[in-house]
């Protein structure tokens, strides 16, 4: 019996791993907007990370400002250009990720520990208002800077001055006690984050501060750490309180997690010190999320809702992408270990020139799908529907290759690997298959791969027999 296999999907390991242990790392699940595509969802590699620029220190954030790239690396500023030349601007003493706005022709810089710079095109120097407390945050909103304060405040500078800060233009986001952790700017609104509440304010440009909170608008959902969030056109998305991940549009939240995805989290030691980054490929919006004490990496691919794993070269540990930006017609991310700056490229199929190993646990394939739960299956022949004849001239990739092993403990071990080519440039007709992979009441497949050439997963079918 000839039965059709789904290989696609995105993370999802159940608490119980027997009901699903499926895993997505270095491919992301991808929905063929037209119809009339052989398949509906893929299985396509993550963008390689193609060598943009380089620096040294550690990455501290990224902006692109009017048409310029600004980095902080260790404790300097950078500009950096389309070629990926860093210029050095000035000093940004601390550690840690920053928060960078522009606001005219400056760059606002503030630190985790409280300090705030400013660039005004020409030096870098500390921002020393008598009136401004100690804010890690900033946020533009209107021609005003929005800084964080101490006991929950925050502050707005004056209009087009972002080193002009009034004791008077301070107020609380004061539906609860809770600590105020973040203010974002979204959708001509501010979002001030808590640790239990959010409130959204309207600039009105009158009172002081010039702003108003919005009637009804008051979450009791807050923020796991000040820099868990971020935000692309359409949504503002971010790391709650409570482990779950919220968007926000037009004031409205909903949750895009899942409960494995909750598992996961809620097993973690540390979340306060999550990055949130959103980028778009090919008009695909991501949204990834970087645990530095976890080392781990998590990425929401939006057009399909679905979770996805990334590990940089050599590792299970976290991706290489620390802060991410769209500058000069590419999106580029910034390496946290030595500051390099990458550009995620399709065409690219290494982390800087190194392997990446991808890989696909699938959902269970069990006895249950041919209408007999229970029964044993006889698995004779295993054919993996995918893109062939990818390989290249010469070197790693010109044999590409894919592997297979079989866990029947539901996803907890995984047997003997078993190797099948994909076939080397223009061998289009290449058949990737498997026979002889023995018998099963559930199984788990694991598909993996690190040739640098195209895999693109679509299906698979499977030569059955049950055995009552």
């Amino acid at each position: 019996m000839r039965i059709p296999l789904n290989i696609t999907g995105g993370s999802y390991a159940s608490r119980s791993l027997p009901l699903s242990a499926q895993t997505t790392r270095n491919f992301y699940p991808e929905f063929q907007e037209d119809p009339f595509t052989k398949d509906r969802y893929v299985l396509m590699p993550f963008p390689g990370y193609k060598a943009f620029g380089s620096s040294s220190g550690a990455d501290r954030g990224m902006l692109e400002h009017k048409g310029v790239l600004y980095k902080v690396s260790g404790i300097t500023l950078h500009s950096v250009t389309n070629a990926g030349v860093h210029t050095t601007l000035g000093t940004v003493e601390g550690s840690g990720q920053c928060v960078m706005e522009g606001i005219n022709s400056n760059v606002v810089i503030a630190t985790k520990q409280g300090l705030v710079y400013r660039y005004n095109g020409s030096t870098v120097k500390e921002i020393t208002d008598a009136d401004l407390e100690t804010p890690d945050w900033v946020a533009h909103l209107n021609s005003t800077m929005i800084y964080g304060g101490d006991d929950g405040r925050f502050a707005v500078s004056a209009v087009g001055d972002a080193t002009s800060i009034n004791g008077l233009d301070y107020a609380t986001a004061e539906i609860d006690a809770d600590d105020l952790i973040r203010g974002v700017s979204f959708q001509q609104k501010a979002y001030f984050f808590g640790e239990k509440t959010t409130e959204i304010w309207n600039f009105t440009g009158v009172g002081r501060p010039p702003m108003d909170p919005v009637p009804g608008a008051a979450k009791t959902i807050g923020i796991a750490g000040r820099t868990a969030v971020d935000s692309n056109d359409a949504y503002l998305y971010f790391l709650a309180d409570d482990r779950k991940v919220f968007r926000a549009s037009q004031g409205q939240f909903e949750p895009v997690g899942n409960i494995a995805l909750s598992n996961a989290f809620e097993s973690y030691s540390t979340v306060d010190d999550a990055i949130g980054a959103c980028f778009t490929i090919q008009g695909q919006n991501f949204f990834h999320l970087a645990f530095p004490t976890e080392d781990k990496s998590w990425v929401f691919h939006e057009p399909t809702g679905q979770w996805f794993e990334l590990n940089r070269s050599g590792s299970t540990g976290r991706g290489p992408g620390n802060s991410f930006v769209y500058a000069y017609g590419k999106a580029l991310c910034a390496d946290y270990r030595d500051s390099n700056i990458y550009q995620l490229d399709v065409d690219t199929f290494t982390e800087n020139g190194s392997a990446i190993t991808r890989q696909r646990d699938t959902g269970p394939i069990h006895s249950g799908l041919l209408g007999s739960p229970g029964s044993y299956v006889e698995l004779n022949r295993l054919e993996l529907i995918l893109a062939r004849g990818v390989g290249i001239l010469t070197g790693q990739g010109s044999a590409p290759t894919i592997s297979l092993q079989i866990s029947i403990d539901g996803g907890r071990t995984f047997g003997t690997e078993f190797w099948s080519t994909v076939g080397g440039m223009g061998d289009f007709d290449h058949k990737v298959i498997w026979t002889g992979l023995g018998r099963f009441e559930s199984a788990v497949l694991r598909f993996k791969t690190s040739d640098p050439v195209l895999y693109s997963i679509h299906s698979g079918a499977m030569d059955v027999e049950l055995v009552i």
